[in-house]
């Protein structure tokens, strides 16, 4: 993200890692007064973000952590249905409800922009209503990922698939022989909520594929994973999904806007 004239970039952007996430990428493009982030919030674990149905008028991008997405049903049971990832954009335009609510899996931080410049953006520049068009897109093909999961798989296959898939959003360090040490943030009851299975089910698929070799616990958070292609095979999934460390799927989708800005 370089630096505009006259318009210093804050600490907390020059150092995030994050940069290059969508919404940063298309409102410093803009080059508008008063355009950078305006305040960073910071949620505690379980923390309420965003409650389902009322307006908030606010966007912004989730810098550090995971959100539960949860929405309630007409009997008063919530259903955790997706996880908001580090660069995501949180929140609705203004004028606008969520039809669920967020809270924090995890501690975490959104840097929230000034809704008058949203607004204005949205008003006059079509290449940021283009761009947060993608990057809205993106988000649901990943929901709807997500329900294809929960619908076409099995529980074990379930488990199996967001264990591999989770390389793509969660801290990861690469072996030299093509096996990944991937960091779950997660407490076991998202984990089990978001793959529509229980503690129980995932601690014993967890203990057979470590009998078979695939996948080590190397601490309560931290797991090694052979191959993460296996695991997709074995879940039954599409070999050609996505499962790419979250700097290459981030790299893949700078590329993506460059293409549309074309």
């Amino acid at each position: 993200m370089p630096q505009t004239v006259g318009r210093p970039i804050p600490d907390r952007c020059l150092h995030c890692a994050l940069r290059g996430a969508s919404l940063c990428d298309l409102i410093d493009a803009a080059d508008l007064p008063g355009a950078r982030p305006v305040r960073l919030r910071r949620i505690a674990r379980n923390g309420l973000v965003f409650e389902q149905g009322k307006q908030h008028g606010t966007i912004g991008v989730l810098r550090r952590g995971y959100l539960r997405k949860e929405r309630l049903n007409r009997v008063g049971r919530r259903t955790v249905f997706d996880l908001a990832v580090p660069g995501d954009i949180i929140g609705e335009l203004p004028g606008h409800s969520l039809t669920y609510s967020l809270e924090a899996a995890t501690d975490a931080e959104i840097c929230l922009f000034d809704d008058q410049t949203v607004r204005r953006m949205m008003a006059t520049d079509g290449q940021f209503r283009l761009g947060l068009l993608q990057a809205t897109a993106d988000q649901l093909a990943r929901l709807q990922e997500t329900i294809w999961q929960r619908g076409a798989l099995t529980c074990r296959e379930r488990i199996l698939a967001f264990l591999a898939l989770s390389v793509r959003a969660m801290p990861t360090v690469p072996g030299p022989d093509g096996s990944i040490v991937v960091t779950i943030e997660l407490a076991r009851k998202d984990w089990a909520a978001l793959s529509n299975t229980t503690v129980e089910s995932i601690s014993r698929v967890m203990s057979q594929l470590s009998e078979k070799g695939l996948v080590k616990p190397l601490a309560p958070d931290r797991y090694w994973i052979a191959d993460p292609a296996c695991l997709i095979r074995l879940a039954g999934m599409d070999p050609r999904a996505d499962c790419a460390p979250p700097q290459a799927a981030m790299a893949a989708r700078r590329h993506n806007r460059r293409d549309i800005a074309a």
